[in-house]
């Protein structure tokens, strides 16, 4: 059997509180290993708690997610797109180091920045999304954890903002010190890509590459030894279940299709980014 490791699998979201063990198994049954990173200290406890049911199968990320710092709804916009609030959390270092310290965790995630117009992010709120994401960047370097960084461009005070650019001059400062990590549903420029190589980050991607032609030079040019890939469940559904709620046994579609991209066999593929995953995360498969 082909063995696939989803980076990121929100198995914990209320998305699957009906039949979350039911879509586990079946992705188990697939050769699919998830991790399944938090955006709040809620999901965060239940990622460790599905790791521990899942020994062998499920690894935790803990992190407080930047949309998570402000207090919003969001509409969603079907099933691979659910509604859900926001509710203006504060980071709390006593709070979250022990989710962090759990030998379950193998990850700080997903932590970042996020500049989405829904939340009309203002000068102050994107300084607190970088003093947070800094705190987060601390923890995992005393732990020697990597991060599942998240990233999103868009308005801050109205005027349009890179959020890769500020998130690789952060990088910057934390690398040296030994700071390690994966830029999740990569979104950003080719050229922004080499400077994450550069910095010893790699990249994943997600089943939007099935439906969004934007990443293509990116994937093809991108070395494979530097990609991963994963579903971010229960959303960004890919080709051919668009409209139905993501799986974490869907992740193969991404592989295929980075597979195509590269002109490379799938099992290739499959191996690779395997590798990567367990070589970045250390897990034990």
């Amino acid at each position: 059997m082909t063995l696939l490791v989803d980076i990121h699998a929100h198995v914990q979201f209320s998305a699957f509180k009906d039949d979350a063990d039911e879509v586990i198994r079946r992705a188990i049954e697939a050769g699919v290993k998830m991790i399944a990173p938090s955006s709040e200290i809620r999901t965060a406890r239940r990622a460790i708690d599905y790791a521990e049911k899942y020994p062998d199968d499920i690894w935790a990320a803990v992190g407080l997610h930047p949309i998570h710092l402000k207090a919003a709804h969001f509409d969603g916009g079907g099933e691979d797109s659910p509604a859900f609030e926001t509710y203006g959390a504060h980071y709390d270092e006593a709070e979250w180091r022990p989710l962090a310290e759990h030998p379950r965790t193998v990850a700080l995630g997903e932590v970042g920045l996020d500049y989405v117009d829904r939340l009309s992010v203002s000068e102050e709120d994107r300084a607190l999304q970088e003093a947070t994401y800094r705190q987060q960047l601390d923890l995992a370097i005393e732990l020697h954890k990597p991060v599942i960084q998240h990233c999103r461009s868009g308005p801050v005070a109205g005027k349009p903002r890179d959020a890769h650019e500020d998130a690789l001059a952060i990088l910057a400062a934390y690398v040296p010190q030994g700071l390690r990590g994966v830029a999740h549903c990569y979104s950003g420029t080719l050229e922004q890509a080499h400077r994450y190589l550069d910095l010893g980050f790699s990249l994943s991607f997600t089943g939007l590459i099935t439906y969004n032609s934007a990443w293509d030079g990116v994937i093809r040019d991108v070395p494979l030894e530097c990609i991963m890939v994963e579903t971010d469940i229960p959303y960004m559904t890919p080709v051919p279940h668009r409209g139905k709620r993501n799986e974490p046994i869907y992740v193969r579609y991404v592989a295929e299709h980075i597979a195509s991209l590269k002109n490379k066999p799938f099992d290739d593929v499959a191996a690779q980014t395997t590798e990567n995953a367990k070589r970045l995360f250390a897990l034990p498969i």
